[in-house]
C-alpha cells in the first residue's frame, strides 16, 4: 500500500454523502446521492434499505473513481447512519421491513408510552434515553405478528448496509440500540425479560472500532474495487459528525444545524437525564469513559425547508440562495421578532418527549410579516438549546463551556449563528469541514486497522477551521440579555399549550358524508 486511503459513508435521511480521504485527513473526493424522503405524512415515514445499498455503493465507487486511486490504497471503509430507527431483515439479510427513520415515523410512539408506564425512570436509568427502537419492535409483534416472527435481525440502517456489503448471515456491530444497559454498553436482560422481546433478535454489541468483515466480490464490483477491503462497524451518523468536529474533550459543545438541529456535548461519564429527560446520552467511540449527551429536534432541518416551499413565492426566490434572501431581510428585525414566537416540533418533541406537541406561531398581529415568522423559527431553535444547555448545567454545575462549535448546513446561516451566540451567551464557531460525519467514520476506520492508534490525537488534528474573524460570531450582551426573557416565554407557551396540543390530537380526520 503506497499511500493509505480511508473511505467514510454517511447515510443521512435525504442523502447519502461518501468521501474519500488520505493518511491525514484531507479530503481527496466526495459524491453525495439522494434517497428518496417524500415530506412525512402524519405519523408515518418510510425509506428502502434497497435504495440505500445502490446509493451507497455509488457512492463508493465514484468517489474512487475521483480519486483515480488503486484498490490495494483503501485501507478501510467505515459507515454512519441514521439512528434509533429500525429495519427487519430475514436470515439472508434480506430487507422484509421499511427503514423506518427515527422519529419522523412515529407510529412506535404508544408502545413507547406503554415501555414508560410499566418501568419508569428505570428504562431511562438503564438506557440513557427513551427508546425508539423497542417500541417499534413491539409494534410489530402486536400488530404485524406474522412479520415479526420472520424476523431474524432488527438492525440500525448502517448495519444493514455494512452487512450486506460485508455478506454476513446473521450478526451486526453496533454501539447504541434502545433495550441496552448502555452504562455497560451491553444488553440488558431485565429490559428484554421485562418486555418479552426475543433476546436472539437483536444484533450483538462490539467496539465501534471493529473490523465485522470485508467487501465481497458482488459488492466490489459495483462499487468498481476489488474485494477485501476490511469494513469497520462504525458509530452513528451524530457520534460520527461529532468524532469528526473533534468532540473528544470533556464540556466540548456542538451543534448539528441539519436536518435534525442536534445540541450536543462531550462528557467523561454516563449521565441518564431522570429528571428532564431533556438529553440523551450515547456511548462515544474512544473508550468506555467516553460519551456524548445530546438534545435534538425531530426534523428542524426539514421545518426550514417547509416554510420556504410554503412561504416564499416564485418571484421572491433566488435558487438555492433563498436562505441567504431570507436571512438579508430577518437580519433587519429586532431580536424576538417584535413579540413573535414560534415552537419547531411539526411533528411531536422529541426532547424531552411529548408526541402531542406541534408547530405554533403565537404573539402575531397585524404588523407581522412573513419576514417576522421567518425569524420567529430560526430563534425557536436557540430557545431549545438554551433549555437542554440549562439542564446540563444543572447536571454539571461545576462545568464551565467556552464556546459552540456548529456545523451542517445550517452554519452557512450568518444570522443564525448570530442569534443562536447571543441566546446561548456563548462564542460560535463554524468549523471549516462540511463532512465531519464521515471524517468521524474515517477516524474509526483508521483506527480499527492501526493507521491511528490514538483516535482522540487524530480527530483534534483533522478538525480544522476557517479564519476565526470570519468564522467566530460572539455573544452581544444587550441581546443576550432581551432574549433570556424569551426562552422562559418558549418553555413557557409549550407547558401551557400542552392541553390544546392533546385535544388536537383526538380529533379525528373529517370523513367527508356520502350523498344522503
Amino acid at each position: 500500500m503506497e499511500t493509505p486511503y480511508l473511505i467514510g459513508v454517511d447515510l443521512g435521511t435525504s442523502v447519502v454523502k461518501g468521501t474519500l480521504f488520505d493518511a491525514e485527513g484531507v479530503a481527496v473526493a466526495d459524491c453525495t446521492y439522494p434517497v428518496a424522503l417524500a415530506p412525512p405524512e402524519l405519523g408515518s415515514a418510510e425509506q428502502r434499505g434497497d435504495e440505500y445499498y445502490a446509493a451507497t455503493l455509488n457512492t463508493i465507487r465514484n468517489v474512487a473513481e475521483q480519486g483515480r486511486i488503486k484498490s490495494a490504497d483503501i485501507a478501510a471503509i467505515a459507515l454512519a447512519g441514521q439512528m434509533a430507527g429500525a429495519i427487519g431483515i430475514d436470515r439472508n439479510w434480506n430487507a422484509i421491513t421499511p427503514w423506518f427513520p427515527s422519529t419522523l415515523d412515529t407510529r412506535y410512539q404508544v408502545y413507547q408510552t406503554q415501555m414508560v408506564a410499566q418501568a419508569g425512570s428505570r428504562l431511562t436509568q438503564l438506557t440513557g434515553a427513551l427508546p425508539i427502537t423497542a417500541p417499534r419492535m413491539l409494534w410489530w409483534k402486536a400488530e404485524y405478528p406474522e412479520l415479526y416472527r420472520r424476523i431474524d435481525k432488527v438492525l440500525m440502517l448502517a448495519n444493514y448496509v455494512a452487512g450486506r456489503m460485508a455478506g454476513l448471515s446473521g450478526e451486526v456491530d453496533l454501539t447504541w440500540f434502545g433495550l441496552a444497559d448502555t452504562a455497560s454498553r451491553k444488553w440488558s436482560h431485565e429490559l428484554i425479560h421485562a418486555f418479552d422481546l426475543a433476546p436472539e433478535k437483536l444484533p450483538r454489541i462490539v467496539p465501534a472500532a471493529t473490523v465485522i468483515g470485508h467487501l465481497t466480490s458482488e459488492a466490489a464490483s459495483a462499487c468498481g474495487l476489488a474485494s477485501g477491503i476490511p469494513l469497520v462497524a462504525g458509530v452513528g451518523d451524530s457520534v460520527a459528525g461529532f468524532l469528526g468536529a473533534g468532540l473528544v474533550d470533556p464540556g466540548q459543545l456542538i451543534d448539528i444545524a441539519g436536518t435534525f438541529s442536534v445540541f450536543a456535548l462531550c462528557l467523561d461519564s454516563y449521565v441518564a437525564d431522570t429528571r428532564y429527560q431533556m438529553l440523551q446520552t450515547l456511548a462515544g467511540p474512544l473508550s468506555d469513559s467516553h460519551w456524548y449527551a445530546m438534545s435534538y429536534i425531530g426534523g428542524g432541518g426539514l421545518t426550514h425547508r417547509w416554510f420556504c416551499e410554503q412561504f416564499v413565492s416564485k418571484e421572491e426566490e433566488h435558487g438555492n440562495r433563498v436562505y441567504q434572501w431570507l436571512d438579508a431581510q430577518a437580519a433587519q428585525l429586532p431580536p424576538g421578532s417584535e413579540g413573535l414566537l414560534f415552537i419547531p416540533h411539526l411533528g411531536g418533541r422529541a426532547c424531552p418527549p411529548d408526541p402531542a406537541v406541534r408547530g405554533t406561531w403565537t404573539g402575531f398581529t397585524w404588523k407581522h410579516t412573513s419576514v417576522h415568522f421567518y425569524r420567529a423559527l430560526l430563534e425557536s431553535v436557540a430557545y431549545d438549546y438554551a433549555e437542554a444547555l440549562a439542564v446540563v448545567r444543572d447536571y454539571l454545575p461545576a462545568s464551565a463551556f467556552r464556546e459552540v462549535h456548529v456545523i451542517g448546513s445550517g452554519a452557512n446561516s450568518i444570522l443564525w449563528n448570530q442569534i443562536k451566540a447571543d441566546v446561548l451567551g456563548l462564542p460560535y464557531i463554524r468549523l471549516g469541514r462540511d463532512s465531519t460525519a464521515t471524517l468521524g467514520s474515517a477516524v474509526v476506520a483508521g483506527h480499527a486497522v492501526g493507521l491511528y492508534p490514538d483516535m482522540a490525537a487524530a480527530a483534534r488534528r483533522f478538525a480544522t477551521r476557517t479564519s476565526e474573524a470570519e468564522d467566530t460570531w460572539w455573544p452581544r450582551s444587550a441581546s443576550h440579555r432581551y432574549y433570556q426573557e424569551f426562552s422562559v416565554a418558549y418553555r413557557q407557551a409549550i407547558k401551557d399549550l400542552r392541553g390544546t396540543f392533546s385535544a388536537l390530537r383526538q380529533i379525528r380526520p373529517f370523513d367527508e358524508p356520502g350523498p344522503a
